[in-house]
């Protein structure tokens, strides 16, 4: 089993502080949801992670033997941005395995490529350029290129925004699935608190760059803890189909006490 020891990672900019000794422990074949409100550190982390950015402390990942991992076995997915790239889906899908190609692409990249695609439903969509795609088939192509070079830790940037409800399930199924079969570690930034109830194993709850808590949904996801970090008003409760629902009711507005002139 693939394990993750996070040790007090700690990032700064210039003189503002935006993470404070974040430690935590992940396991293979679970989905970790990071949340929290904007501003809180959720890009930084899984950006720290990726050792994308310079951070202090320590990333120790591990595979079942107690041998380390490089830093190959990480695949990050940023926020979904538009491109003008004149690529095309397979050959976007196909840098996915950059770190292994050589001047000739060899038949067993061509293979993996054309499996993934097959995989996600994009196989005829392999010629067709990448800038030309929606915007749920663009995240599509870009799981696909993560995926691809099947990552020991997955961490997805917000995967789910600007998509449509179907675009959304879609990629976090993807996700999830990926992450039972194969025994990764997903780290995954999402807003949708309903989503994060949805597909986590655990949840990461972030607040002024420290984390507030992290355990189970239903631990977690706990009305009177949800609006006293987001500031808003929620009810929690069970569907008739057993799954967990956030509903948002009302921001909490500070009460100011009155100006007399």
């Amino acid at each position: 089993m693939i394990n993750m020891k996070i040790s007090n990672i700690g990032v700064s900019f210039q003189n503002k502080t935006v993470l404070k000794d974040i430690s935590a422990v992940l396991k293979g074949g679970e989905l970790t949801s990071i949340i929290g409100p904007n501003g809180t550190g959720k890009t930084t982390l899984i950006k720290s992670i990726a050792r994308l950015i310079k951070s202090r402390g320590d990333v120790v990942l591990t595979d079942s033997h107690g041998n380390s991992l490089s830093k190959n076995s990480i695949a990050y997915v940023p926020q979904m941005s538009t491109t003008t790239t004149e690529l095309s889906v397979f050959e976007m899908v196909l840098l996915g395995r950059v770190k292994d190609l050589t001047w000739k692409v060899e038949k067993h990249h061509i293979d993996a490529v054309t499996q993934m695609l097959k995989d996600l439903g994009l196989l005829s969509l392999s010629y067709f350029p990448f800038c030309k795609l929606s915007g749920g088939q663009r995240q599509l192509v870009t799981m696909a290129q993560a995926l691809v070079s099947k990552p020991k830790v997955l961490l997805l940037d917000e995967p789910t925004s600007a998509l449509d409800l179907r675009h959304q399930l879609q990629v976090l199924d993807i996700a999830q699935q990926y992450t039972k079969q194969t025994g990764a570690i997903t780290l995954v930034v999402l807003h949708d608190l309903a989503l994060v109830a949805r597909y986590s194993d655990n949840i990461l709850l972030l607040h002024d760059g420290k984390i507030v808590k992290k355990g189970l949904p239903k631990d977690v996801l706990d009305p009177n803890l949800l609006q006293e970090v987001y500031k808003v008003e929620v009810d929690v409760s069970v569907s008739n189909g057993g799954y967990t629902t956030v509903t948002p009711i009302r921001p909490i507005i500070p009460i100011r006490s009155s100006i007399v002139c």
